[in-house]
């Protein structure tokens, strides 16, 4: 039995601090905890997005900064250890996504019906 972890906002944390995105944090721990299953809504859902650039780097005066979390590396990879991975319709569409292509393996959902499924989880947590 896997977990479910629901991620609404696209991202946390900083350069300057080097914290690690949600999607890195759940494909780390499903390894620890034996799988876990994600719901991308709110601003998250663009890291299903497939075939957008990865971040750019950051230039602050003389240095550049390339080591920006890439959410949709984080989702290729969820994809391709087995997890489920939902993309939530609704915030597809309140930006205007709702036609965009997926990272394949991504599949569209109302995350308001996923509470139903909520029992089969070992549980469920909100990052």
């Amino acid at each position: 039995m896997a977990y479910l972890v629901i991620i609404d906002r696209g991202y946390r944390g900083s350069a300057e601090a080097q914290f690690f995105d949600a999607l890195y944090g759940v494909e780390m721990l499903g390894d620890q905890l034996g799988g876990m299953d994600v719901v991308l809504r709110g601003t998250s859902v663009t890291a299903a997005l497939d075939g957008a650039a990865s971040p750019p780097a950051l230039r602050v005066g003389p240095t550049v900064v390339n080591t920006l979390a890439d959410p949709r590396r984080s989702v290729r990879a969820l994809v391709d250890k087995g997890a489920a991975v939902y993309v939530d319709e609704p915030g597809l569409a309140a930006f205007g996504l709702q036609a965009a292509p997926l990272i394949p393996g991504v599949t569209r959902v109302d995350s308001a019906r996923m509470a139903a499924r909520w029992n089969a989880y070992v549980g469920v947590w909100f990052l």
